[in-house]
């Protein structure tokens, strides 16, 4: 038994000590004879040489702190899961390891501040004979037990358990079984890779003499473990330490925060756009190769491609230009699940950004909006300060315009100030590491160590700094940009992979950051000195530093670590002030690398305020839509005598209730629909009878008998669908037994028996069309499937316009494009300024023709937003290609936008426009007009297939030319509902 030489100390008041514990003046000393203390002191000194310490801090306050922070941690966690874990998604063994994981790894961080109040104070104890009787012995040991209850289980589940979870999640066979054994076989490969070579490391260590026994190797292991977390924390706390205070002082700035949305939204759609055509491709294999194994007979594989199925995200359901499988089996269609799930997981993270977003820059719009509209109404004496909150939802309060505008703003400098001095405290501290302990600049370790500081301060103190700190760290974590990896989503959106790899990552990290914090305070373990020592000489260290102390074996995170880890965070954290972390990023093309706002060129910036005008216009008009439906609706409903004595058949339920449109009924019968232009042959007439049936959610299907339950031979959804009108022949009669519904890219055509069944089905299609409106989210992506006659189930390539009539629209056809031919008279064309000769649609141009759609079906919603831009016409250079395609050169060309028809004509001059064009570009099938800035004057007009190239005279021609055509085909595709896609 360990003992203590009684203290020489003529003030010292030995003590002993009852069965109960409960300590008690010596006889020898009358109770009379104890100073006496005032009730500062008391308060400042509760270790007094008359009351031991551990009659203050007695096991009860331990027990008490631990069950009440560890109740609130479990409340807390749960609380967090359940906001941010998609239900559909997660399996319940992920949702009690995510649980397990996140509980231990806060519980480390929330036990440190006792730990660290037990062991100072137990320092400044009377000595006693006995040092197992002391406070700290007695509760230390409990202390290194709940450390080791929470630690060994972190470092399992980030080890082991959550590794194989993740694996097991993403995994994409379809029972339990092979699911557990193709995670195994993945995880067997590589945990052998790692044996043999820690087995490597260990050898040399032992070879170096570094263990002197069993225990020292289980230290050694332990050090393992924690020094990656070390090195993390030194580069997450570097970057954290500057830009977590300067992103508080930047939330106070509304018109920073609104460029920054701008910026955030820039690259949002631009990584939405690629995460979108990646997932549509996946989606398109997926239905190629299910079709496919259809066809084999196995009812196995049929049950898989079910599956698979279902994983498809609702935006992509449909589509037949995929590349199936070359060889299908379990194995095969495995790994096409594995990544499908992947893909669609992306999508959906990436979607939700851009909701967020949105939502953060019109809140800002706002608020700039209501200060600028006060700032002009006080200059004139007139009106309250209000903020009119977009998408009708009415205005704020007086209160809650000063709020937002000038407190909240206010309040987060003041944060953001305070937080930054915290900041460089931290920076000083670990300089001072370096410095030794003697060194003023640390003050974490003057108030711990202070002799005069209360058990609670202590406490208090270290639950602050230490959770400051973690704070930091974790919120820098949150800033890496890995889709699917890192990035968690409120309101139940974050996918299973997404939480795990982030409690993982806090099992990781959580012990090292309270290493790391001990060595600020040099409490832990590797630093030696007299403020280890009590009274007696005895060495008193942390319950945590006989965890992790013997680190100091192994010289890259010993004492050496202690001068490599400040270097390296201040080197950081000056790199960060000028943003050059992100501009090295940039220059070596590691954009998606780039932590925080990341920093885009002012292309990218002009296309997301673009993008988030567009979007905006269409809420806009959503909500238009809903108060209108509402008001009608009300006044279907009547007033109150009315529903009194008629009854009210609509019900007494709000605005939010009647904003749902009514499912129309299905409608069916025989109709007769205009061929594809490419299946006409000289004995198969025109004309088609189809069976056609519209039913929810507003899709159109078509088939060649009365067996509604094979395949369709066709499909159209009906949101895609810009126009409904009776068909009008070239002598300008209308004919009121034919129907034309009109789509970006082409008429789809139908005949009736006579004029009373047009009209019934107008009518109904009209109503389907306003509800597959409303209800596009129920649906999936809009488009012509399975196209009766076109190959690869594409759009087609226009109906016939070889008939008496010469109707439809033929974009690009075959004629049209070669070198020498006529002009078609309708959609796109290339003449003799051709951009290419194509016998047939590719499966790039459907997609740009699906681009048109799609872009068609959002500007429907928006009528009537953006004002008419200047007329456009004047000179420009048109790349041409010869007819045998040898050689290219700039041609002088005159170009002029057909305004009324949203088509853009070339000549070769203005004095021919009365003729034929050489060439036209229908303004909804541009995706992007772009101005190559490196090149000149120099305008690239993408189409999907083709890009046009043209040349301005100089850099004011060339940006009102970009302007113009971006400027028209906004408003053209804002007002397609009223323009004629017939030119």
């Amino acid at each position: 038994m360990a003992t203590r030489a009684p203290s020489t100390s003529p003030t010292a008041v030995p003590t002993t000590y009852q069965p109960s514990g409960v300590p008690t003046l010596a006889p020898s000393l009358s109770p009379t004879s104890a100073p006496t203390l005032s009730p500062i002191e008391s308060t400042l000194s509760p270790t007094s040489e008359e009351e031991p310490f551990h009659n203050e801090y007695s096991g009860a306050v331990l027990t008490e702190y631990t069950v009440i922070v560890w109740g609130v941690l479990a409340l807390i966690t749960a609380i967090f899961i359940r906001r941010y874990a998609n239900p559909w998604l997660f399996r319940h063994h992920t949702y009690i390891t995510v649980y397990v994981a996140y509980f231990c790894s806060f519980g480390i961080v929330l036990l440190a501040p006792t730990d660290i109040a037990l062991t100072i104070i137990g320092r400044k104890e009377n000595s006693v004979t006995l040092i197992e009787e002391t406070s700290y012995e007695l509760y230390s040991g409990v202390t290194l037990t709940l450390y080791n209850i929470l630690f060994w289980p972190c470092l399992l589940m980030g080890s082991v358990v959550m590794p194989f979870q993740e694996y097991y999640n993403k995994d994409g066979h379809f029972t339990t079984f092979t699911r557990f054994v193709g995670t195994a076989k993945t995880l067997a490969k590589m945990y052998i890779v790692f044996g043999i070579i820690g087995g490597v490391c260990v050898g040399v260590l032992i070879g170096g003499g570094y263990f002197e026994s069993i225990t020292a190797l289980s230290a050694t292991a332990k050090a393992m473990s924690n020094t990656g977390g070390l090195v993390a924390i030194v580069l997450l706390l570097g970057y954290g330490m500057v830009e977590f205070p300067r992103s508080l002082w930047t939330a106070g700035d509304l018109e920073q925060q609104h460029l920054l949305a701008q910026a955030d939204a820039a690259v949002a759609f631009k990584d939405f756009s690629e995460v979108s055509l990646k997932c549509s491709m996946t989606v398109a294999d997926v239905v190629k190769t299910c079709k496919n194994a259809e066809k084999l007979n196995n009812t196995r594989y049929v049950r898989a491609c079910k599956e698979i199925m279902l994983d498809c995200p609702k935006e992509f359901r449909g589509g037949s230009s995929g590349t199936p499988l070359g060889l299908i089996n379990i194995d095969t269609l495995a790994n096409l699940r594995k990544r499908l799930r992947g893909d669609a997981s992306n999508f959906n993270i990436c979607k939700n950004r851009i909701e967020r977003i949105k939502t953060k820059a019109y809140f800002f719009e706002d608020l700039l909006e209501a200060r600028r509209g006060y700032q002009l109404d006080n200059d004139g004496g007139r009106g309250m300060p209000v903020i009119e909150w977009s998408f009708g939802m009415g205005e704020s309060s007086t209160r809650e315009y000063w709020w937002h505008i000038k407190w909240k703003p206010r309040l987060q400098k003041l944060t953001s100030i305070l937080l930054g001095f915290f900041s460089l405290s931290i920076a000083l501290a670990y300089i001072g590491v370096m410095a030794g302990y003697d060194s003023d600049l640390s003050f974490f370790k003057d108030i711990v160590h202070n002799d005069s500081i209360h058990v609670g301060g202590i406490t208090t103190f270290t639950l602050f700094s230490l959770g400051y700190m973690s704070t930091v760290i974790f919120w820098s974590l949150g800033q890496m940009r890995l889709a699917g990896m890192v990035e968690l989503v409120p309101d139940r959106q974050t996918t299973p992979y997404s939480l795990s790899f982030n409690a993982r990552m806090c099992c990781r990290l959580a012990p090292a950051i309270v290493y790391s914090y001990f060595g600020l305070i040099y409490e832990n373990g590797v630093e030696s000195g007299p403020w280890l020592s009590d009274k007696g000489g005895v060495v008193l260290t942390t319950a945590y530093s006989k965890l992790f102390g013997e680190m100091s074996v192994l010289p890259l995170v010993g004492d050496k670590f202690n001068t490599f880890a400040p270097t390296v965070m201040i080197v950081l954290a000056v790199c960060q002030l000028a943003n050059l972390i992100n501009r090295v990023l940039v220059l070596f093309r590691l954009n998606s690398f780039q932590f925080g706002t990341e920093i885009v060129d002012e292309d990218t910036k002009m296309e997301g305020k673009r993008q988030l005008l567009r979007h905006k216009k269409q809420m806009e008009r959503a909500a238009a839509r809903g108060v209108q439906k509402a008001n009608i609706e009300k006044m279907k409903r009547g007033n109150f005598f009315t529903s009194m004595f008629l009854g009210d058949s609509t019900g007494g339920h709000g605005s939010r209730d009647v904003e749902l449109r009514h499912i129309p009924d299905d409608i069916s019968g025989w109709i007769e629909k205009k061929a594809p232009r490419q299946i006409k042959t000289m004995v198969m007439s025109g004309w088609q009878k189809r069976l056609f049936v519209c039913k929810a959610p507003g899709i159109l299907t078509y088939f060649d008998s009365v067996d509604t339950n094979k395949e369709p031979k066709g499909t159209l959804d009906l949101r895609i669908v810009i126009g409904i009108k009776h068909h009008v022949r070239q002598s300008g009669k209308e004919d009121k037994s034919r129907l034309d519904l009109c789509l970006a890219d082409r008429e789809f055509k139908l005949r009736f028996e006579n004029a009373s069944e047009c009209t019934r089905w107008k009518s109904s299609l009209n109503n389907w069309r306003d509800y597959a409106t409303d209800h596009g989210h129920e649906m999936g992506s809009g488009g012509i499937d399975l196209e009766e006659g076109v190959g690869g189930g594409g759009i087609g390539d226009g109906d016939d316009g070889g008939g008496d009539e010469g109707e439809g629209v033929n974009l690009r056809s075959a004629d049209s494009m070669k070198e020498g031919r006529g002009v078609s008279k309708k959609g796109v064309s290339f003449a003799k300024d051709s951009i290419g000769d194509r016998v047939s649609l590719s499966k790039k141009k459907r997609s740009s023709i699906a681009a048109g759609k799609a872009r068609a079906r959002k500007a429907r919603e928006s009528l009537h937003l953006v004002s008419k831009p200047k007329s456009l016409k004047g000179i420009l250079l048109l790349r041409c290609r010869s007819g045998t395609g040898l050689y290219n050169t700039y041609s002088r060309r005159y170009f002029e936008l057909a305004e009324e028809k949203g088509i853009l004509n070339y000549w070769k001059e203005e004095k021919e426009r009365e003729q034929s064009a050489l060439g036209s570009i229908h303004m909804a099938l541009i995706l992007s007009v772009e101005r190559k800035k490196t090149r000149g004057n120099k305008i690239e007009i993408d189409l999907g297939e083709d890009v046009m190239k043209l040349k301005a005279k100089n850099d004011a021609e060339c940006e009102k030319w970009v302007t113009g055509l971006q400027d028209w085909q906004e408003y053209f595709l804002l007002h397609m509902g009223e323009a004629d896609f017939e030119v």
